[in-house]
């Protein structure tokens, strides 16, 4: 499955419409106003106010010429005068406000408003000094009862509007704008800060209109051009945008938030390199700016240089630890650097600033995806769609982790949600496909792929899917070109060669296919390597006397079936350690030859080469007539095989049958036990289950019929797998079974087995046919429609049948049906030596591997399963045999080699001193191989001893 596509890159942050303050300027303009409010009284009070005019008039021009010290200074000894009246406590009041002594400013005002409490001025400007003070809730009421004495003062209106937005009131801020505009309507500051909520609520149109009304009264005010810039961006407007943004730029001072915002929109512009001199120009502006670094990095992740998007999201956080944006964005780049580890470090210190920022749940489980930790993974979505429950991306790549965890049903429930939210996505259609294909609804599939294909092309994931989906409904050359095409895109893609891998070795095309069968390491579900080295591959050389370790990969079935290369190893000379699970020791330990079984690897122990268990095919070059294919090439234990012909016991048919294997990978290769029922319905037929106890639920235990034999909790209850397995089957007399190790183990032990295969197999299977090249004495049944198990059945049922007709009751558990049943019935019973014997089966397992020719190969292994079955019955295969059978077959296999150098000598009439030391190595090696036939005879005592007269030629 191809990976889920990952998350887009957090958009820039831009800086938003700019409020316009409220603070009143200096009122010295307005003084004379003030104090002639009230007409004096009498003398003294004309007197009193021409003084503090005065010493006003003078403490501000201090102020204008930047002496706010000295005006308070010059002011304090004229504090009770001005204490004796409200005007006199109100331009105190502005005075130190104006010197910048906020809390002096305010008692004043309160001096004022208790003097007159009805006074509008002091009023607004208390409130003004507690805003400044961080006390906007008593801000807003005292602007508020200043409101009241002046319902149509749009200052006032304006001041509510600036606290109540200060208190996250944004409603109401936006009441209090609107209805100063209607008292006036060019009333430029609350236009601005209309307009700035508005772009705020996304009323983006609404707001560039309040800017275009500024701008038709300042054509040259910069905060308005940057205000409409940030509204054009938003419109999608991005030419307009970057013109309001360059002429702010112009005629603006520097300023870094207007760079910042041009380079966003130069970057939505796919111009990166303009974008980035932006943010440069905005940190030369501002150097501690965390966001223009950030946007940088955005840019530089467009130019596709990620080490330096790296760098720069690094000097966000240098300046901003806690910026949430800045690590998520850092994840991503760690991501696509494939630094897993480090990616979810950067997502895990996000969401320590911000636990339920969606972006960063979202990309830290697209990584756990990627390393396999599907409960972690799921556990990141699912804390994403406890805030967002229509989360698109967080559905998807929930659906993409269910489909990992087998539960298929959950995942198209999800990724049927995402679609629904977002159907432009081509990543949720592919993994729709995926899961679909799983559940077998192959129309439905194909056409989520090719949907996916719609909205993405070119998309190399989907091509290979819709691959897998055309080759599951039998359409082989349309699927190959899907493969074909994919790799063209993307020749690096392991997935799709990995699968037209599967494809070629269907077809039987193994030089190609199991080539591109090495690319399983790479694919997004790789089997994980339990031996990493710088050895050198073994890819065919020759072996003589060279060290290899063989290292074990993949299922059981695999394991068992490409374990009988593993003596070809040794007739070529090698010296052969195989890396195995330490489970399968026992049931190896039978392989001929010396092979070394190790469950781990001493890190000072030298080898000269490295292969996978499944890359030896290819190294052997095998093809579909030189698959060494000699059975059997495992043994059961003969004590197993004793014990469990007492606890079966009874002469009837018995067969065992296994009906599913590892729900991860053997979907619709299972079917139900109660498909069996016909086959027990059948006279003097038992049936026994070959499953393991622990292997079943217990829903799956409860419901076995009655009609199969279980074998008991103790059956392979073990450290050592399949050891009562194979025991059990050397009692039976036949297995039938879905596609699962068993098959193989059955397979191996040369016992008669029947395979129920669904319509498209697995690539060993191969295509029509009936027989299988792996196992010589296994017999396929295929599903001619997906799904349909019974027709399998009732063919299998009608074999068993026909075969207990001919023998209505089996004298032992090894008559076969397989494809060479009939030639194993009454083998001729000719006294041997067992040194004879030995020798035989040493000289047939070397022609096995040596003929090439198909029919007499068959000849060649169909003797040889007759020796091997006689040598295990008679109990010939023991410690103290294998060094003389090793010594045995290597004199054979010198005899092998020299004899075929004699024949073309002798076609090349070449009789010279070569010819003459071959035909000498022919008869010493004869007089080495005689000497050992007669020792093996004398260790098991032998009746037949023999002999060998020749006279002694030494000088």
């Amino acid at each position: 499955m191809s990976r889920l596509a990952r998350s887009t890159i957090h958009r820039p942050i831009p800086s938003m419409g700019r409020l316009r303050g409220v603070e009143h300027k200096l009122m010295n303009g307005s003084l004379s106003q003030d104090f002639n409010h009230t007409p004096p009284q009498n003398r003294e009070e004309i007197r009193e106010k021409s003084q503090l005019q005065a010493v006003v008039a003078e403490a501000f021009r201090l102020l204008k010429e930047g002496a706010p010290e000295r005006a308070i200074a010059y002011i304090a000894p004229f504090s009770p005068l001005a204490a004796r009246s409200e005007i006199g406590c109100y331009v105190f009041g502005l005075i130190c406000f104006n010197a910048d002594d906020p809390r002096d400013a305010l008692s004043w005002f309160d001096r004022a408003l208790n003097l007159k409490p009805a006074y509008p001025e002091a009023l607004g400007a208390k409130a003004i000094i507690l805003q400044r003070l961080g006390r906007p809730q008593e801000a807003l009421e005292v602007f508020e009862a200043a409101w009241m004495l002046r319902p149509t003062d749009v200052e006032i209106l304006f001041s509510i509007g600036v606290v109540r937005q200060s208190l996250g009131q944004m409603k109401e801020a936006l009441d209090a704008y609107e209805q100063a505009l209607c008292l006036r309507p060019d009333y430029c500051e609350a236009l601005t800060n209309r307009g700035a909520l508005l772009e705020r609520f996304g009323r983006f149109a609404e707001a560039l209109e309040c800017f275009e009304e500024i701008a038709r009264q300042r054509n040259d005010d910069s905060v308005n051009l940057f205000n409409m810039g940030s509204v054009l961006q938003k419109l999608g407007r991005l030419e307009d945008a970057l013109a309001a943004y360059e002429k702010a730029a112009r005629i603006g001072p520097p300023d870094p938030e207007t760079e910042l915002n041009r380079g966003n929109v130069l970057q939505k512009l796919s111009r990166f390199e303009e974008a980035i001199a932006c943010y440069d120009q905005a940190l030369l502006y501002r150097a501690h700016y965390p966001q223009a670094f950030y946007n940088k990095g955005i840019a530089l992740q467009g130019l596709g240089k990620p080490h330096e998007a790296l760098a720069a999201y690094d000097a966000a956080l240098g300046l901003e630890p806690s910026y949430c944006e800045a690590w998520c964005n850092r994840g991503n780049i760690l991501h696509e650097l494939k630094r897993l580890p480090d990616a979810l470090l950067s997502y895990r210190e996000a969401l320590k600033v911000r636990p339920h920022f969606l972006p960063a749940l979202t990309n830290r489980a697209n990584v756990l995806l990627e390393l396999n930790r599907f409960e972690e993974a799921l556990h990141s979505c699912t804390e994403a769609l406890k805030h967002d429950p229509n989360h698109a991306r967080a559905l998807g790549i929930s659906g993409a982790i269910l489909h990992k965890l087998s539960r298929f049903h959950e995942a198209l429930e999800a990724l049927d949600k995402a679609a629904a939210l977002n159907p432009a996505s081509p990543e949720v259609a592919l993994n729709r496909g995926n899961v679909l294909q799983e559940l077998g609804r192959l129309p439905e599939a194909i056409a989520a792929y090719e949907k996916a294909l719609a909205l993405k092309n070119p998309y190399p994931e989907a091509l290979s899917g819709l691959g897998v989906a055309l080759k599951e409904q039998g359409r082989f050359n349309e699927a190959l070109a899907c493969f074909d095409q994919a790799l063209d895109l993307k020749p690096d893609f392991a997935d799709a060669r990995n699968n037209r891998a599967g494809l070629l070795l269907l077809y039987g095309r193994f030089e190609q296919g199991f080539a591109d069968y090495e690319s399983r390491w790479d694919r997004s579900n790789a089997p994980r390597k339990i031996f990493e080295s710088k050895l050198p591959y073994w890819e065919g050389a020759p072996l003589q006397g060279q060290k290899l370790i063989v290292f074990d990969e993949q299922g059981l079935g695999d394991l068992i079936q490409f374990a009988r290369y593993l003596p070809c190893l040794v007739d070529a000379g090698a010296e052969v350690t195989f890396l195995a699970r330490r489970s399968m020791h026992r049931l190896l330990s039978s392989l001929q030859g010396p092979i070394r079984l190790i469950a781990s690897v001493d890190p000072e122990e030298d080898f000269t080469y490295q292969i996978p268990l499944m890359g030896l095919p290819r190294a052997f070059g095998t093809r579909l007539e030189t698959i060494p294919a000699a059975v059997p090439y495992l043994k059961a234990e003969v004590d197993r095989i004793t014990q469990w012909a007492e606890r079966i016991g009874g002469p009837s048919f018995r067969i065992g049958i296994c009906w599913k294997g590892n729900p991860h990978i053997n979907l619709r290769r299972g079917m139900s036990p109660d498909h069996f029922a016909p086959l027990a319905a059948l006279p003097n037929v038992r049936l026994f289950s070959l499953m393991r106890e622990s292997s079943l639920t217990e829903a799956e235990g409860s419901r076995i019929p009655d009609f199969i034999e279980t074998l008991g909790p103790d059956f392979d209850a073990g450290d050592d797998a399949f050891l009562d397995c194979a025991a059990v089957m050397d009692n039976l007399d036949l297995i039938i079974t879905s596609d699962t190790s068993i098959a193989h183990l059955a397979g191996a032990l040369a016992r008669p087995v029947f395979l129920a295969l669904k319509q498209i197999p697995d690539w060993r299977w191969l295509m029509e046919r009936e027989d299988c090249p792996w196992y010589p004495t296994m017999r396929l049944f295929r599903q001619k429609q997906n799904g349909e198990w019974r027709e399998v059945f009732d063919a299998m049922t009608r074999a068993v049948a026909e075969k207990l007709r001919q023998e209505p009751t089996p004298a032992t558990g090894h008559d076969s049906l397989g494809p060479s049943s009939s030639s194993l019935r009454h083998p001729l019973a000719i006294p041997s030596g067992i040194g004879e014997l030995i020798d035989k089966i040493t000289i047939l397992e070397i022609k096995a591997s040596r003929i090439g020719d198909t029919d007499k190969r068959a000849h060649v292994e169909h003797e040889l399963a007759l020796l091997r079955q006689l040598r295990m019955e008679n109990g010939f295969d023991t410690v103290s045999l294998a060094p003389l059978e090793t010594k045995l077959k290597a004199a054979n296999l010198i005899l092998w080699e020299a004899e075929d150098a004699l024949r073309q000598h002798e076609a090349e009439g070449n009789f010279g001193a070569n010819f003459i030391h071959l035909a000498r190595q022919v008869y010493k090696t004869n007089d080495q191989r005689a000497a050992l036939k007669r020792e093996i005879n004398i260790i098991f005592n032998s009746p037949i001893i023999e002999e060998k007269s020749y006279n002694d030629r030494r000088a």
